[in-house]
């Protein structure tokens, strides 16, 4: 799959060097939406699905457009990792387990131009690239209470913790430590599909909205931590295999760097904005005279 894509990378970019094309650089910044899809903790009777929505600080676009496609590189900071509530052993709400996850991730895309006019594109976007972890850490916070914990993990239950027969009694814990950020691994690849569209507010700025749906394909914790799950020596954990999707929202603005002058002549033409008419010149020579 990666093959593929940067080889229609690499053909687009070969067969776009004669075509008419833009230049625009500029900021970005948005939302997300993370999910995090661990078998693990569906199995999990002790936790229950909590969405939520995280701010994605400011990033950087580079565009080059041609007449049907264009090529897009948007480097930036995102903050993903889904939440899910803690429940007791009868389902009720005891507290909440975080997961967070800050990359510095370097997407690289290509736009395909569905609707192209003079003032406003609409593209299909499809993108790949690596993310580096910046922080990361997966903490638990509960009420003290009755919780359906595993039989498996009995033998390593801390002091406080006590056994009965329709569950664990459990203290209250505050950001009690699941993972680190050595627990998780360095570097993901995200793989990425949306749309995108842009709005040319002047000759020089243009305003986009981009959304996408982002898909981790790597595990995001390391081996070793995964061993410890699947030997029962973590607390609130089970063993699941892990992937990370979250979906985006940006909004931008960029501003025109350089175009191709058939290119800017077209766009001032379009806009109003081309050579103003001016009449024929009229010689001026003498009328004939009568008589």
């Amino acid at each position: 799959m990666m093959r593929l894509f940067f080889g229609l990378l690499i053909f687009s970019s070969l067969t776009a060097h004669a075509q008419q094309y833009s230049m625009s650089l500029g900021i970005y910044t948005g939302i997300a939406v993370p999910f995090t899809m661990d078998q693990g903790i569906n199995n999990d009777p002790r936790y229950r699905t909590r969405y939520s929505v995280k701010f994605a600080p400011i990033g950087l676009s580079y565009s080059m457009d041609y007449e049907h496609f264009g090529i897009l590189f948007t480097p930036g900071i995102v903050n993903i990792g889904q939440s899910s509530f803690a429940v007791n052993n009868v389902g009720g709400q005891i507290g909440i387990r975080h997961i967070n996850l800050t990359y510095a991730q370097l997407p690289i895309g290509i736009k395909y131009h569905v609707i192209d006019l003079s003032f406003f594109r609409v593209s299909a976007v499809a993108a790949v690239g690596a993310a580096y972890l910046v922080n990361g850490k997966e903490t638990i916070t509960h009420e003290a209470a009755k919780i359906k914990f595993p039989t498996t993990v009995y033998p390593i239950l801390p002091s406080g913790y006590t056994i009965e027969y329709d569950g664990v009694r459990a203290p209250a814990v505050k950001d009690y430590p699941m993972l680190q950020k050595q627990d998780f691994n360095p570097l993901q690849i995200f793989v990425s599909g949306g749309f995108r569209s842009d709005w040319d507010i002047s000759n020089h700025w243009r305003l986009s909205f981009d959304f996408r749906v982002n898909y981790g394909i790597r595990e995001p914790r390391t081996a070793a931590y995964i061993d410890k799950v699947k030997a029962n020596q973590t607390l609130y954990d089970l063993p699941g295999i892990r992937r990370d999707l979250y979906a985006q929202l940006s909004v931008g603005m960029a501003r025109y760097l350089e175009f191709e002058k058939s290119d800017r002549d077209r766009k001032k033409r379009l806009k109003g904005k081309g050579q103003v008419y001016s009449p024929k010149k009229r010689s001026h020579r003498r009328p004939k005279s009568r008589g």
